[in-house]
């Protein structure tokens, strides 16, 4: 029993009619649209991890004026959880402090690095090592804590709970007319961030200002040493 032409005539018209113009320009759009809103999405994430952090620095209460402070940020701490950069030469790295304690110091970290010059920390990447280690105990009289991995070894202090101080190598180094401190090739610079997501960094951005203590006026992410070096900024 064949179909009646009334019946093929409903099915049809339920059955959107669409060009190969209207199809393409589908395609096209969808096409720009996921990485717009992957590019929306990262710029919000880094907005509000920024947004966290300086609300968590305001709210504490850090001793009024450290000009001679030798911890990193002009002497404001490093929370959980945040990015910190690092660099000797070519090799970049990173760690996230987790749990930072004051009271018998100690804390965990994540770590990640890589020694072929790239900035990205995908543990996928075969390029990449990474890991997860502990610091501490501290006991009065004992040496400064050392968040170590791969070549890289920074010290490190409690500031209470989920809060510690970084320290720069070349502290103690003395300036020179300008008052600025060179630093040695292949030297450990650190960078502090307002980041958590590991996935939104790339070390090699020209945003992220390397220094070898607090006198140097830093390296920026994209050059190299020997390059120029970055413009004076605010004391990190």
């Amino acid at each position: 029993m064949s179909e009646s032409p009334l019946r093929r005539s409903r099915w049809h018209a339920l059955i959107p009619r669409f060009s190969l113009r209207a199809l393409l320009v589908a395609v096209l759009l969808i096409a720009i649209s996921i990485p717009l809103g992957q590019r929306a999405w990262r710029r919000y994430v880094e907005y509000r991890d920024a947004q966290q952090y300086a609300a968590m620095q305001d709210a504490k209460k850090w001793p009024p004026g450290q000009p001679n402070s030798v911890s990193i940020d002009d002497g404001r701490g490093i929370p959980n959880d945040y990015v910190i950069l690092v660099r000797s030469g070519k090799t970049f790295g990173c760690f996230v402090p987790r749990n930072q304690y004051k009271r018998g110091e100690s804390l965990e970290y994540e770590w990640y690095y890589r020694t072929d010059g790239g900035g990205k920390f995908d543990p996928r990447d075969p390029n990449v090592k990474s890991g997860h280690s502990f610091s501490g105990v501290y006991v009065s009289g004992g040496g400064i804590l050392r968040v170590k991995f791969g070549p890289f070894a920074i010290e490190w202090s409690g500031n209470g709970p989920g809060w510690g101080f970084l320290y720069y190598d070349g502290n103690n180094v003395s300036p020179d007319s300008r008052g600025l401190v060179a630093a040695p090739r292949g030297a450990l610079r650190i960078c502090s961030t307002d980041v958590k997501d590991l996935g939104l960094i790339d070390a090699r951005d020209a945003r992220w200002i390397y220094k070898y203590g607090r006198r140097d006026p830093g390296l920026a992410g994209d050059k190299d040493e020997g390059d120029a070096v970055a413009p004076q900024t605010e004391e990190r």
